[in-house]
């Protein structure tokens, strides 16, 4: 995820978006000027957001439902571009650019998608708690809502909390953080806690991890992130 005026905006979205405009403005090219060219590129996206072509599930999206707004999408830039050409005679593009650009965007998509649900891109997680909010972040990470594919490694428990997770899932309490991301090659760690002044939160341990390399995520700001949802019970009084 990519933070951009205090909104989260997906990378594959943001690639989609980067790969979009040049493959249109190659289609385009090839046989028209260059400002023209542009014009179909720029109009074409704006067509394609807003439809919702750009949401932050798009990396989940199927064939049928990728046909079903672009199909649509085109409609609505074709149209855009035929009101563009009639105050500017300039922008006037033949039909085949539009078929081309069409086919290479729905092409640059498949492979996109394909690439995004691999698990070679799949981030793993380890949970500081592992009371009910911790729950809720598993469900969140291994459901189709969250922006991109996630494995949870497991939980580190913390003295206080009610378990709710599977107690399969627990890793040793008695190794340190960073050394348990190391161990399990975690991508980040969700920090699930709600009682952070009972002397069990691993404050310097947390501070180790992200001076160490491994991104600390507050579990608020996870569901914010990945569901695009405020949880007022996971926010903190600070």
């Amino acid at each position: 995820m990519i933070r951009i005026f205090q909104h989260y905006v997906s990378r594959i979205a943001l690639m989609l978006l980067l790969l979009e405009i040049a493959i249109l403005l190659a289609a385009a090219v090839a046989s028209a000027p260059l400002w023209p060219a542009l014009a179909f590129a720029l109009v074409m996206v704006f067509s394609m957001g807003t439809l919702g072509m750009y949401a932050h599930d798009q990396s989940r999206e199927n064939i049928k439902s990728t046909l079903l707004r672009i199909m649509p999408s085109f409609i609505l830039g074709f149209c855009l571009m035929q009101l563009l050409a009639g105050l500017l005679p300039d922008m006037r593009l033949g039909s085949m650019v539009f078929l081309l650009g069409g086919g290479a965007v729905l092409l640059a998509r498949m492979v996109v998608f394909t690439s995004a649900q691999s698990s070679m891109l799949e981030q793993r997680l380890i949970i500081v708690g592992d009371g009910a909010m911790a729950r809720e972040c598993m469900a969140l990470a291994t459901s189709s809502v969250s922006f991109h594919p996630f494995r949870v490694v497991g939980f580190v428990p913390v003295a206080g909390e009610l378990r709710a997770v599977p107690p399969a899932m627990l890793l040793p309490p008695d190794l340190p953080l960073l050394a348990l991301a190391r161990r399990y090659a975690a991508d980040e760690i969700v920090v699930t806690v709600g009682d952070r002044r009972n002397g069990a939160f691993p404050v310097r341990q947390l501070l180790e991890c992200a001076l160490g390399g491994v991104p600390v995520t507050d579990a608020a700001t996870f569901f914010e992130r990945e569901a695009c949802q405020i949880r007022v019970d996971s926010l903190q009084p600070s």
